[in-house]
């Protein structure tokens, strides 16, 4: 009966109903902005490493069948790539197997057979499920605006979502350990061994996909024994066993000689030859670096307007934590890897290896949103009770008004949030060079001498299909700096295969007549920037964002006998 208050509810509009739920919207969106750009960046370092075992993985399960777990397999599979648990490949070797024929009905015909841009689709669908849980957590634990906020400012982290095109481990080590990280919170506030062991399950996920995550275990302990007191040893216990064996379960390297391989995989971190770093105009090994180098990465990398969202909702979680002490969970969950990092381990590529603590940075950013939000309604201190009581007992020529500063605060919120963003859309494809205002940007960074690119991510398409069309049938080309045998064969495309052209690695580059730069300066050898000063090579395109070059082709013809060098030029923006 209409006017009734006991009759039935009119249902919610459809958009109503989607837009109350920023979990799907933001993953959908995310996750589909992530693979409509798929093919952007170009080939990394580590992404043939990661995705090659992952076929590797898949086809030999195949062949074999329930073989695969025997003695010999298993060492066949993974011994030459034992210095990472397995299912991070796994999930690469599914994708890059099962996206293999679109990708030749896209792309044509992978040369190398391994299918990186197919394996590239797992990351981008890790990044969607990991925006949608921390969206999800926020707007369970602090309301609508919160989950909007946290997971649209996790997706708009312009580091974040480069990483998340790349065919590398870092973004499932984001996804399972916040995953770990909230279930295992969730589990351990509220007691019971089936639910701390589930959750211990989740946390097995991280544990098989990178040496991190075995850092949660001191986190969860402290947590238990908060929330907890006594029945924390249950807890702790239920949950430790759960993950610990799944992660044996998980991985059949293990399973055989077992001591010796365990101390093996606990070694590789530290056994290693060092990566060298470029950090304010020194060149440094990894183990070097200043104490605030990831302080300052953690700072730098994140548009300014979040950092400022994150520290307020620091602030609020901290004020707040003795009724809800989730926040400072999350707030010791970044400073475990900060302060790691601060130490002697080594440390390197920027964010990179401390990826994972951006989500929970993003769910602290949706915690301060969601207070300037409440203070925009006009809620302020008092809740939302408290704003519906002023506007109920404001004069009524008054509400309008009050209504329309509610709306201008509110969408100006909401422009201040979207506008972060603008960093994502001005470094793209390259969000791995990104700097934010505090640096001044790509040029800042330049300035500084700050490493101003990833691994290779800016020698692109754009690039080498120019190699292809401008080079001669045959002509010897050569990609700088590489870090690993027959890299430059796995960055060869069908453009250049056809032009019966094979990328050498950098040890060509002194004599090659086409020579392919990635700005990563700290590995340039000294022949190779003093052949790029020399004056004899013609630059034919530089791949440039805010006016600072990242990659470039260089050619070189053979000198004209008699012909004085000519001076360098300068690389200028495309």
């Amino acid at each position: 009966m209409t006017g009734d208050p006991t009759g039935p509810r009119k249902q919610p509009a459809a958009a109503s109903r989607w837009l109350g739920r920023p979990a799907l919207v933001l993953g959908v969106a995310s996750g589909l902005a992530v693979l409509l750009t798929l093919g952007g960046p170009g080939l990394t370092i580590d992404e043939p490493l990661d995705v090659r075992p992952g076929r590797t993985y898949v086809a030999t399960l195949r062949a074999e069948g329930l073989g695969f777990f025997s003695r010999g397999v298993v060492t066949r599979v993974f011994r030459d790539n034992a210095e990472h648990p397995p299912l991070g490949r796994w999930l690469l070797g599914i994708a890059s197997t099962a996206g293999e024929p679109l990708e030749v009905l896209i792309r044509g015909v992978d040369p190398t057979g391994i299918y990186v841009h197919s394996g590239r689709l797992a990351p981008a669908l890790a990044f969607a499920a990991l925006v949608a849980a921390v969206a999800a957590e926020a707007r369970r634990r602090w309301g609508l605006a919160a989950g909007y906020a946290a997971g649209g400012s996790l997706a708009l982290m312009p580091r974040a979502f480069a990483h998340a095109h790349l065919g590398a481990l870092d973004t499932f080590l984001a996804l399972f350990w916040t995953l770990a990280l909230l279930a295992g919170a969730r589990a351990l506030e509220k007691g019971g061994v089936g639910r701390s062991a589930a959750a211990g399950l989740v946390w097995g996920l991280g544990l098989l996909t990178k040496l991190h995550a075995w850092l949660l275990w001191p986190l969860m302990a402290g947590w238990a024994a908060y929330r907890l007191g006594r029945r924390a040893p249950a807890g702790l216990a239920a949950w430790t066993a759960a993950g610990v064996a799944a992660f044996l379960a998980g991985w059949p390297w293990l399973w055989y000689d077992t001591a010796a391989r365990w101390g093996a995989y606990w070694w590789t971190s530290v056994a290693r030859t060092p990566i060298m770093v470029e950090y304010f105009g020194r060149v440094v090994a990894d183990r070097d670096v200043p104490w605030h180098y990831p302080w300052f990465y953690f700072a730098a990398t994140v548009p300014v307007g979040l950092q400022l969202l994150g520290l307020a909702g620091l602030a609020r979680g901290w004020k707040g934590r003795g009724e809800d002490p989730f926040p400072m969970l999350l707030a010791a969950s970044i400073g475990l890897f900060l302060l790691l990092f601060s130490t002697r381990v080594p440390v390197y590529d920027g964010e990179r290896l401390f990826l994972h603590v951006f989500p929970a940075w993003a769910l602290l950013i949706g915690l301060g949103f969601a207070g300037l939000w409440g203070w925009a309604g006009g809620e302020g201190g008092g809740g939302p009770r408290g704003g519906r009581l002023r506007a109920a007992t404001a004069p009524a020529g008054a509400q309008p008004v009050a209504a329309r500063r509610r709306l201008l605060r509110r969408s100006s919120l909401v422009a201040f949030l979207a506008v972060q963003g603008a960093g994502t859309l001005g470094v793209h494809p390259f969000g791995l060079s990104y700097y934010n205002l505090l640096v001044g940007g790509l040029p800042g960074a330049e300035r500084l001498g700050l490493e101003l690119t990833y691994w290779g991510d800016a020698v692109d398409r754009v690039l080498l299909d120019r190699l292809a069309a401008d080079a001669g049938p045959g002509e010897r080309a050569a990609i700088a700096p590489t870090l690993y045998p027959s890299q430059g064969i796995v960055t060869t495309t069908a453009a250049l295969l056809k032009r019966k052209i094979v990328l050498a690695d950098e040890d060509a580059a002194a004599t090659a007549e086409w020579v392919a730069v990635s700005r990563r300066r700290a590995y340039w050898k000294p022949d190779l920037a003093a052949r790029l000063a020399g004056g004899r090579g013609r630059l034919v395109l530089a791949r440039s964002r805010q006016g600072v070059w990242l990659s470039a082709l260089w050619h070189f013809p053979p000198p004209a006998p008699g012909t004085p060098p000519a001076p360098p030029p300068a690389p200028s923006p495309r």
